[in-house]
């Protein structure tokens, strides 16, 4: 099976990949080749974002895929709204659909709940968060509602701008809060997932509520923990092995002789969601694409799901997570 074979269907039936190649993190100058080799490899899920900088090298690699005679209508594209923009989401959607010179993206969604001022960098948000919080200053966010900006990811479903429109790093009650006055439905919600993270309680209502989940930093890879961000103050005292060299983890993936990243896609995908991995490795990519040849039993996935330790590698010091 390859990595673009094995589909979820979003409410709307339109099919996503369950494995993606996500662009985060990827520099400018490498993330067209990486692109290209994920696609040759098989991969037909490729996740962007406005915020990553690389849009436009992600777009000028898409057009040497079809010029090599891909089809546009073969892949799923994701692109993200930013903070900074929940009041320009056209704007910004057509901005994004120029920078990957497309027509249409296959789902777009809110890259966070929270707003910030325009221009307004996370850096600053940090900080004034902090301020605020101590200080019990006015509140640094934007007054823009997720009501007023989910109406506006409406908009674009109806002009066609994206098949599909969705949250990202959304928690239950924010999702329930949209579910009250949605025309349309958040076809997708894009969170951190990984067994030290794992979420049961918000996969569990997502899939209930027929929202498609992705997961991203699915390794939990150690190299976010020491280079973004390492002074987060929400990092304190947490001390944790790389989760791919975790006892359990390797165990498993010596069982079925496979590698412990092999691993914890394949619990990823068990569970139900699409998974996102990034590499400028060929052999890896392909290596990350060979998770549908086994299954885990139930007790490999009880065992990986008795990591969850509810900690995030991504948590940025000016998300409001809610008290769930």
């Amino acid at each position: 099976m390859s990595a673009g074979g094995v589909t979820l269907s979003l409410a709307n039936g339109r099919a996503m990949p369950v494995l993606g190649f996500g662009t985060w993190l990827v520099e400018k100058d490498v993330v067209g080749q990486a692109l290209l080799e994920a696609a040759e490899v098989g991969y037909r899920h490729f996740d962007c974002a406005e915020r990553y900088g690389n849009q436009r090298d992600v777009g000028k690699a898409l057009q040497q895929l079809w010029s090599k005679g891909y089809k546009r209508e073969d892949f799923f594209i994701t692109s993200k709204l930013w903070c900074t923009r929940h009041d320009k989401a056209e704007e910004s959607c057509r901005r994004t659909l120029a920078d990957l010179q497309l027509e249409y993206l296959d789902l777009y969604l809110i890259h966070f709940p929270e707003a910030f001022p325009g221009g307004t960098s996370e850096e600053v948000m940090a900080v004034n968060c902090m301020i605020a919080d101590e200080a019990g200053g006015d509140s640094p966010y934007a007054p823009v509602t997720i009501k007023e900006t989910w109406t506006a990811m409406e908009t674009l479903v109806e002009k066609g701008l994206t098949r599909s429109a969705g949250v990202s790093n959304f928690a239950v009650s924010e999702i329930q809060d949209i579910l009250t006055y949605a025309k349309i439905r958040p076809a997708a919600n894009q969170v951190e997932l990984h067994p030290y993270n794992a979420s049961p309680a918000l996969v569990e209502f997502c899939q209930k509520e027929n929202i498609a989940v992705t997961g991203y930093t699915s390794l939990a890879n150690p190299y976010f923990l020491t280079e973004v961000d390492p002074d987060n103050p929400r990092r304190a005292g947490v001390k944790l092995e790389p989760l791919m060299q975790n006892d359990k983890v390797v165990a498993i993936a010596k069982a079925h002789n496979k590698s412990p990243a092999q691993v914890l896609l394949r619990w990823g995908v068990q569970r139900g969601y699409s998974v996102l991995i990034r590499s400028l490795r060929r052999e890896r990519l392909q290596e990350n694409a060979g998770i549908f040849d086994f299954e885990l039993t139930k007790d490999e996935m009880g065992g990986l799901l008795s990591l969850n330790c509810d900690f995030k590698v991504v948590n940025p010091r000016w998300r409001k997570w809610p008290k769930e």
